[in-house]
């Protein structure tokens, strides 16, 4: 693992606003209320055009505009892969963003919004997820890595959600060469995903041998998320759902979760997992 001063190293990092709010806390044993102030985490809503008309917005950190439409236009079935938009402006200043993609892109796009794939979780689940999404690919991740990363995120990353508590964060872990591709960090934990995913398709880095660490928890939706990425192996900090275990049980991803100092549990299919 590559590491600088102790740490490893990582390729980016940007990290998500917050402000000083004024507060009155109220303390028990003075049954008094104070004045206060505590750093928030600042939240927006970002208008995503799409071909000349109003795609959707999103409800953000105002950062990484640029990967956070590019993973949600993939998630939602309008692009395949970066080459597929020919135009994107994003105006920070006005909160909004214009995106042309190819004729190709388009046609496509027609026909992909009908495929189970990118339907809403809780239509996917009234189907058969496992006979919806690709297997994910036979890959190892050695277990002092993924802990040693989570070491990173947890301690040293996520400088901002020590600061406000408000933010969730992840990272793209790269086995192969023992390295954090990208960090990156959101108000809303599927924007952190959808956020990953637009990075590495900008870049066009191949995403299905690598690990994502995460800070909060998977749900079902962001389990089916992975699944439109093909990535095979996610830790999580947190515990997972009934219904998320169930579908990366499904679809054959690996799930790990409840990251402590020393320990991590493996809740599903944990053959990708090596000493």
């Amino acid at each position: 693992m590559q590491y600088t001063n102790g740490r490893i190293e990582t390729m980016e990092i940007q990290r998500s606003d917050f402000i000083d709010v004024p507060v009155t806390r109220y303390v028990s044993e003075e049954n008094a209320f104070v004045a206060d102030h505590k750093y928030t985490s600042e939240e927006v809503f970002f208008d995503i055009d799409l071909n000349g008309e109003n795609f959707t917005t999103a409800f953000c950190s105002p950062v990484d505009f640029e990967d956070l439409i590019v993973g949600m236009l993939a998630q939602m079935g309008r692009i395949r892969s970066f080459d597929d938009i020919v135009e994107m402006t994003v105006d920070a200043e006005h909160l909004r963003a214009a995106v042309k993609t190819t004729t190709d892109a388009q046609w496509w796009a027609a026909d992909a919004v009908k495929n189970p794939r990118y339907f809403s979780a809780r239509r996917i689940l009234k189907l058969r997820p496992e006979e919806i999404f690709e297997r994910p690919r036979d890959v190892r991740f050695s277990a002092k890595d993924i802990l040693a990363t989570a070491d990173e995120l947890l301690a040293h990353l996520s400088k901002t959600h020590d600061t406000t508590n408000g933010v969730h964060s992840g990272v793209l872990f790269d086995q192969a060469n023992r390295k954090i591709l990208v960090f990156r960090e959101d108000v809303g934990r599927h924007n952190v995903f959808d956020k990953l995913y637009g990075w590495a398709l900008r870049n066009h880095v191949e995403i299905s041998d690598k690990i994502i660490i995460f800070s909060g928890r998977c749900s079902s939706e962001m389990m089916l998320k992975l699944g439109r990425m093909g990535i095979s192996t996610v830790a999580a900090k947190s515990v997972p759902t009934t219904l998320s275990l169930n579908i990366a049980r499904k679809l054959g991803i690996t799930l790990c979760a409840r990251m402590a100092p020393g320990s991590f549990c493996i809740y599903a299919n944990p053959e990708r997992i090596t000493l």
